[in-house]
């Protein structure tokens, strides 16, 4: 926000529009994975007796174990989100000029410098 707000101070006429770069398509389905575990986990966890009994199964034994150490599972949850945030995050902030290209973080891996987008943008 602060880069449109200089950039429209600096150059009033000037139409900074946002994008989502959305993350690789392997990326989202490893996070629906993850989501999905998480939710079977936590299930698992805190009502396990209840769903094994309801599938007339016994219940193994690390399910047994999930039960008694909540505290694990719950830390497991925390972690998914961790690991779900991670994958879908893309990290990208891309200025374009137009149709060119001026600056890609994804590309160097750090922002640009404001007063250097400033020069690139008046060289131009």
């Amino acid at each position: 926000m602060e880069y449109s707000q200089f950039c429209q101070r600096q150059y009033p006429g000037m139409k900074v529009t946002a994008d989502i770069m959305q993350a690789s398509n392997e990326n989202r389905m490893i996070a629906s994975f993850v989501g999905y575990a998480q939710a079977a986990g936590f299930a698992v966890a805190f009502f396990g007796p209840a769903i094994f009994g309801a599938l007339s199964m016994p219940q193994p034994e690390w399910a047994t174990y999930m039960q008694e150490n909540k505290g694990l599972a719950i830390g497991g949850f925390f972690m998914g989100n961790i690991i779900t945030g991670n994958l879908v995050q893309t990290g990208a902030f891309e200025i374009y000029l137009g149709p060119e290209l001026l600056h890609s973080k994804i590309g160097t891996g750090v922002l640009p410098d404001v007063n250097w987008l400033f020069k690139e943008i008046a060289s131009r």
